[in-house]
C-alpha cells in the first residue's frame, strides 16, 4: 500500500474515532485541508479536535470558576492562546487573555540566589542529552564562566559528553562544593531578578484579579516557580493553573490549584499509556525562540527571545491555518461542551496517531526537531534512529526500578513509537512491549501519588 492510500485509510479511521463527539466531528468536516498529506490530515482530524476540545473546556471551566484573566505561557501555550482568542470572540466570553513570554529558564534564573539547593536540583535535572556544558548553561553562566568552572571541577566527562543519569548526583555534589560556581550563579541570578519583576508587574500579575496560567503541563513546575516569584514581589492571591495533562505535581503544592483536562497524577491511566508528551510539545509550539530574560526599554519591559529554529517556525506556519480554521468552525455553532465525549474521541484519535502511527505519519512528524532541555539548542529528531537493541532497551522492565550505571544507557527516543515504525524490524511487537512498560510505570506513579496524599491528609 502506497503512502497516499495509507493516509486516506487513516483519515477514514480518524473520522470513525471522532464521531464519538458530534460537535468536534462537524468542525473537522468543515475544515479544508489538502488530501493525501499526512501532516494536514492529522491536523484536520486529530490535532484540530484536540486543540478545540481543550480550549472549549478551558474557557468554560475558567468562566464557571470566576477566573477573569488567563495567562498562556510561551511557547507551549502559543496555539492555545491563538485558539482561545478566536473561540472567546465567537462565543463572546467575558475573559481577558494574555500571552506571557516566559520559560523555565527565564523564571528560574532570577530565583536561584534565594534557594541554592533548589537551584542545584534544577541545573542537574535529568534529560535526554545532559552534558557538563548544558548543566552550566542552565545556571545562566556565560561561556567563559562555564570553562572556568570546568577547569576547577575536572569532571570525568568531556564538555559535550552525555552524562549518565546515575552520575548526575555526583555532578551536583561537585557543583555544590565549588565556591566559584555558586558565587557566579548567584550573581547572575540577582542581576536577572529586576527584569523579571518589572515584566510580571507590567503584565498585571501583581493585581488582585482572579487569574490562572495555561500550559501543556506534565509536572506543573512553571506554576510553582512563577507563584514563588509573585509571592516574593508581593502577590497575595493564589495562582491557579490549567493544563492539558499532569503526570505529577511539585512537592507541597495543593492539587486544588491545578486543573488538568486529559489526565491527572492519579487518573487517566489509559490516556497516559497511549499519549506522548514530547510529540505534543513538538507540534503545539511557537514560531519564535524561547524566552531568555527581560530588558527595560524606557518604562516598558520587553522579553528577550533566543533564536528561532527555522524548521520549527516553518512547520508552525504550515499547520497554523488548518488548526485555527478548525477552531473557527468549532466556535460557529458550538454549544456547551460534552467534555466526556470530547475526551473519549481524543483518546481514540491519539491511540492511533501517537501510539500506532503509519509510516508516512512517523516520517512527517518524527523528523521534527526536539529537545527536552530547559535551554534551546542540541535538538535531535523527535523519532530518533534507534537500533534494534536500543528499541528493546526502550521497553525493558528493569528500567522501572534501576538507573543505568557509569557505563551509560542506550539512546532514547522522544517518540518511541515513531522510532519503532521507522527503524524497527518488529514494530508492532516493540509497541506492545512499550505499552506494557508504560502501563506499569504510570500505575506505579499513580499509586505513589495516592499514598503520598493519604499520608499528608492523615499527618
Amino acid at each position: 500500500m502506497n503512502a497516499d492510500e495509507l493516509t486516506h485509510r487513516r483519515a477514514a479511521a480518524y473520522r470513525d474515532c471522532l464521531r464519538t463527539s458530534p460537535s468536534l466531528y462537524r468542525a473537522a468536516q468543515k475544515t479544508a485541508a489538502p488530501d493525501g498529506e499526512p501532516v494536514e490530515t492529522v491536523c484536520r482530524w486529530v490535532l484540530g479536535p484536540a486543540l478545540g476540545g481543550f480550549v472549549r473546556w478551558l474557557l468554560e471551566d475558567a468562566a464557571a470558576r470566576g477566573i477573569k484573566r488567563l495567562y498562556f505561557l510561551a511557547r507551549d501555550g502559543y496555539f492555545f492562546y491563538q485558539a482561545a482568542r478566536i473561540y472567546c470572540e465567537m462565543q463572546r466570553l467575558p475573559l481577558a487573555l494574555r500571552y506571557l513570554s516566559c520559560s523555565r529558564y527565564s523564571l528560574r534564573i532570577p530565583l536561584f540566589h534565594r534557594d541554592t539547593e533548589g537551584a542545584l536540583d534544577a541545573v542537574c535535572r535529568r534529560g535526554l542529552h545532559v552534558t557538563p556544558l548544558a548543566v552550566l548553561a542552565r545556571a545562566g553562566l556565560t561561556e567563559e564562566e562555564q570553562q572556568a568552572v570546568l577547569e576547577r571541577l575536572r569532571l570525568p566527562f568531556a564538555p559535550e559528553e552525555t552524562i549518565p543519569p546515575a552520575m548526575l548526583p555526583d555532578v551536583r555534589r561537585a557543583l555544590g562544593g565549588c565556591r566559584f560556581f555558586l558565587d557566579t550563579m548567584n550573581r547572575r541570578s540577582a542581576e536577572a531578578l529586576p527584569g523579571l519583576a518589572g515584566y510580571l508587574r507590567q503584565e498585571g500579575l501583581l493585581e488582585d484579579t482572579p487569574s490562572a496560567v495555561v500550559d501543556s503541563g506534565w509536572v506543573g513546575s512553571m506554576q510553582k516557580t512563577l507563584g514563588e516569584a509573585l509571592v516574593l514581589l508581593g502577590r497575595t492571591r493564589k495562582l491557579e493553573g490549567y493544563y492539558w495533562g499532569l503526570y505529577e505535581l511539585p512537592p507541597g503544592m495543593d492539587p486544588a490549584d491545578y486543573h488538568p483536562f486529559y489526565f491527572s497524577p492519579e487518573q487517566g491511566l489509559r490516556e497516559k499509556v497511549f499519549f506522548n508528551n514530547c510529540l505534543f510539545e513538538a507540534v503545539f509550539t511557537a514560531p519564535h525562540g524561547m524566552t531568555m530574560g527581560y530588558r527595560q526599554d524606557g518604562t516598558a519591559y520587553m522579553p528577550l527571545y533566543g533564536p528561532a529554529d527555522a524548521e520549527t517556525a516553518a512547520f508552525v506556519r504550515r499547520i497554523e491555518p488548518v488548526l485555527l480554521a478548525y477552531v473557527r468552525h468549532l466556535g460557529e455553532n458550538s454549544g456547551k461542551a460534552d467534555t466526556q465525549k470530547d475526551r473519549t474521541a481524543i483518546y481514540r484519535l491519539f491511540r492511533l496517531f501517537m501510539a500506532n502511527p503509519t509510516r508516512p505519519e512517523a516520517e512527517a512528524f518524527g523528523s521534527l526537531p526536539f529537545s527536552d532541555d530547559v535551554l534551546a539548542g542540541g535538538e535531535g529528531r523527535l523519532a530518533a534512529p534507534l537500533t534494534e537493541q536500543e528499541l528493546k532497551a526502550g521497553h525493558a522492565l528493569p528500567k522501572l526500578f534501576a538507573l543505568a550505571g557509569r557505563g551509560g544507557a542506550a539512546r532514547e527516543s522522544a517518540w518511541y513509537e515513531g522510532s519503532a515504525v521507522l527503524h524497527g524490524r518488529k514494530a508492532a511487537r516493540h509497541q506492545r512491549q512499550y505499552r506494557l512498560y508504560q502501563r506499569l510505570r504510570f500505575l506505579r506513579k499513580s499509586r505513589q501519588f495516592r499514598k503520598e496524599r493519604r499520608e499528608k491528609l492523615h499527618g
